[in-house]
């Protein structure tokens, strides 16, 4: 605790210099005779004032009106004027093909949160900072949330919101332009690039249940590096405290009726966890002469969060069962009910830190013909740790806290691009492209403490008082509800991978423009693949113009998926009860005998097509069809039973725990499926009472469709129907946004379709009602420096419907916990802004 006091002191303290030490530098240089240019190309805008894109494309003149796919932009004031802290929650709101979830007591996903574009898992859409390729994260998603399970992408959260100038969405395939992972679409996070000025933001809000206390600093400043560049800082220190909302588990209330002592109250916590994280960004340029400029950036950042796992009941757990001490019949035995009489519930505990630098040198070779030479390096590491928790195989001697490991990803890119204006007497140049790209991609597992995956001498023990001297009685071994990574899970898996593409676009005529990509990449452990786009965009006026595109695209298998192997606990929905489900690599023995083989790409073949109608000034409409087939997706496969001979198999073969293993999972290419849906967005900007009003809608449709069940998920009857309704079908929103000279005020509905999570049989299926919630804020500015704002996330306090199955409600729980508009209710919270 004194270290995270010691750290929230520290980066205030960062914050505050911001402001208070910087200020005259910006001061200077807004009175210094010479201006300082900024090295980054954003800078760069069109005569009609558009915002320049460098998302799917490789021109430099190109804006998101005029691009043959579509592209959204979000700017930093919209990102900025947000209650949540977690860039995840913010991105939810502003873009409504993407669906993010709250999760509890969902191991490696409730820190490292996953997102889902169009219903599809977030290893399909692409990350960029600065145009450059973002490092995936450590965790693979091993829980049981259908269209995120078994995919391994990056962490959104490790991005202050306060460092991004503009994000730019593609909503197409680019596999074509940046190699893996690019299906769904392309997120790009253009770093704030300003050259003098300083922000501080001071937020502070709860829930209006009176917890999830939520603390905000976050802190900008920009500064000249020498006479020709820039250097833009960006921190954020966030500390965002418990919520909970469940019931008291029947059974839990049935003890303490009984007077059983120590029973946790709630014995099984739903909310959000206890975080707290500091963040770091930087993005700095300058011009090394007339031709060339060198650029770099980078992040930091460190997060640290503490859930609650499942209540293990003294009574029906059987951790709790009685052993015996000796072999002397009548002899001293022990439970674990003397150590935790009312039973316990775990805490799950997980450090991540994540780090990355950018460099490189762009410019001109000779004439038009310009070049970008960067290298990167990425690294995400998330430490677990499980507290309140026993190895029960260990007995009397287990400690009651472990480390359970640690996972790790790396990546080291190196890219060569150039690009080149062919003037052929067409309406504009013809832009030539190409490249090469090289990457090593290594995921590492480290063992955790040996006590946290140690099978001790109570696995299995003679009990001298049974009548038969051959009964034996056992204990269940690893850590309760986080068993730690073992000597045969850990090493370090990697692959490496190099890439060759081109590509040509421009205007071909005054109405017509469009652009050929291809690529041919190879990699170390599957071999080759090939993947190509074309599109185009027709203007038969000012007013109207149709888009569209064809692209094939891939997504590569992590060393972590072909490499992954873990215990976790699972809920029988049935029964209510927990047991133990294992997931094996494809390559493990047991895994092959249920059909498992090595992993191969996915494949995907993806459709765009879409209307642009541009009225009157400021007022654009723009409708989009999208249909993305993809073949071979790889997922974990359904929960395949094992025999007992099975169970000694995986115990021979030294897995942790496997012999209480009921069930294994493993990856595979398991099925096919089509997405497809429209996207229409809306926006109008207006003058209103001596200031600016903008209307904005978006409705997003999407339909996902599982066309080829595989052997491995044919009987996995829950998760062939999540994988095509557990997210709603439509999201849309509707946004007006006033700002005038002093007052500011924004508000946004956002609407949420009907979904449901499935069980094993319909006896067990729960659909979710359609919901809104609508977010607002007023502000004031004071004078140039100072703004105050109010506001509210889910204003009228909205929750998803309350559970009904039995198998959930003996846990405790009271709403529909995967719902996508969450579960905490109201919010609300005040903010200070100071800009100098």
């Amino acid at each position: 605790m004194e270290r995270r006091r010691a750290l929230s002191l520290t980066l205030w303290a960062t914050v505050s210099g911001f402001s208070l030490n910087l200020a005259n530098a910006a001061a200077a240089q807004e009175n210094a005779a010479v201006p300082v240019p900024s090295a980054a190309p954003q800078e760069a805008r069109p005569a009609d004032g558009g915002e320049i894109i460098i998302t799917g494309t490789r021109r430099a003149d190109l804006t998101a009106a005029e691009s043959p796919t579509p592209i959204d932009i979000i700017s930093s004031a919209e990102l900025l004027s947000q209650g949540s802290s977690d860039v995840n929650d913010i991105l939810r709101q502003q873009v409504p093909a993407l669906n993010i979830q709250r999760f509890t007591s969902n191991d490696g996903a409730v820190f490292t949160r996953p997102y889902s574009m169009r219903g599809l898992p977030p290893d399909q859409t692409l990350v960029l900072v600065n145009g450059k390729r973002r490092h995936r994260g450590a965790t693979v998603q091993l829980s049981n949330i259908p269209y995120i399970r078994g995919s391994q992408g990056p962490d959104l959260s490790t991005i202050p919101s306060i460092a991004i100038g503009q994000l730019e969405v593609l909503r197409d395939g680019a596999s074509a332009n940046y190699g893996s992972d690019a299906i769904a679409g392309v997120l790009n996070f253009r770093l704030r690039d300003d050259n003098h000025g300083a922000t501080v933001i001071a937020r502070y809000g709860q829930y209006y249940a009176g917890d999830g206390e939520d603390v905000l600093l976050q802190g900008n400043v920009g500064l000249p590096f020498t006479a020709n560049g820039f250097v833009n800082i960006s921190g954020e220190y966030t500390n965002a405290s418990i919520t909970s909302r469940q019931n008291q588990r029947p059974d839990a209330q049935a003890l303490i009726d009984a007077g059983v002592p120590g029973v946790p109250v709630p014995a099984q916590r739903t909310g959000n966890p206890d975080t707290e994280a500091a963040r770091m960004f930087f993005n700095a340029g300058v011009d090394l002469g007339d031709t060339m400029e060198f650029y770099t950036f980078g992040n930091y950042s460190w997060s640290a969060g503490t859930t609650a796992f499942f209540y293990r009941n003294p009574v029906t757990n059987p951790l709790f069962a009685s052993v015996p001490l000796t072999n002397t019949p009548g002899g001293p035995r022990f439970t674990f009910r003397t150590w935790f009489p009312g039973g316990f519930s775990p805490d799950f505990s997980a450090t991540i830190r994540d780090m990355s630098l950018v460099s490189g040198v762009r410019g001109n070779l000779i004439g038009d013909l310009a070049y970008d030479l960067s290298g990167s390096f990425g690294r995400n590491k998330a430490s677990y740790r499980i507290t309140n928790t026993v190895n029960p195989s260990l007995g009397p001697q287990s400690p009651t806290e472990f480390r359970a490991g640690a996972l790790e990803q790396r990546e080291l890119n190196a890219n060569f691009d150039l690009t080149y204006p062919l003037e052929v007497g067409l309406a504009g140049p013809l832009n030539l492209a190409g490249g090469l790209e090289y990457r090593r991609e290594t995921w590492e597992v480290t063992p955790g403490d040996l006590a946290s995956y140690q099978v001790g001498p109570f696995a299995s023990v003679p009990d001298p008082d049974t009548p038969n001297p051959n009964d034996r009685i056992g204990l269940p071994a690893g850590a309760s509800g986080f068993p730690g990574f073992g000597p045969l899970q850990a090493g370090t898996f990697a692959r490496d991978n190099w890439a060759a593409y081109a590509a040509i676009e421009g205007d071909l005529t005054q109405w017509l423009s469009g652009g050929i990509a291809a690529r041919y990449e190879d990699f170390s452990d599957f071999g080759s693949t090939f993947t190509w786009r074309i599109n185009s965009r027709i203007e038969f006026s000012d007013a109207i113009a149709v888009r569209g595109g064809v692209n094939t695209g891939f997504r590569a298998p992590t060393p972590g998926q072909s490499n992954v192997s873990q215990a976790f606990a699972n809920i029988d929905a049935l029964t209510g009860q927990s047991f133990i489900t294992g997931i094996v690599s494809p390559l493990n023995p047991v895994a092959q005998l249920f059909g498992a083989r090595p992993l191969e790409p996915e494949k995907s073949f993806n459709v765009t097509a879409g209307l642009v109608l541009t009225p009157a000034n400021r007022l654009t409409f723009t409708i989009d069809y999208f249909n993305i087939k993809i073949e071979d997706r790889i997922g974990l496969s359904g929960n395949f039973t094992l025999t007992q001979a099975q169970r000694d198999q995986l115990v021979a073969a030294g897995v942790p725990g496997g012999g209480d293993f009921r069930t294994i999972l493993f990856f595979g290419n398991a099925f096919d499926s089509r997405t497809q849906g429209f996207d229409a967005v809306l926006t109008w900007g207006f003058p209103l009472l001596g200031g600016n009003g903008t209307l904005a809608a978006n409705l997003n449709y999407t339909k996902n469709e599982v066309t080829r069940a595989g052997p491995l998920i044919t009987g996995d009857r829950e998760r062939l129907l999540e994988l095509e309704n557990f997210v709603p079908d439509w999201r849309g929103s509707l946004a007006f946004n006033y700002q005038g000279d002093r007052i500011g005020f924004s508000t946004t509905a956002s609407y949420y379709g009907q979904w449901t999570d499935y069980g094993p049989d319909p006896a067990n299926d729960q659909t979710g009602s359609a919901e809104i919630l609508v977010d607002a804020e007023i502000s004031y500015r004071l004078n140039d420096t100072f703004t105050l704002a109010v506001g509210g996330s889910n204003i009228f306090d909205n929750y998803p419907d309350r559970e009904v199955r039995p198998g959930q409600l003996v846990n405790g729980f009271k709403y529909l916990r995967f719902s996508p508009i969450g579960f905490n209710g109201g919010f609300w919270y005040l903010r200070g802004t100071a800009r100098f």
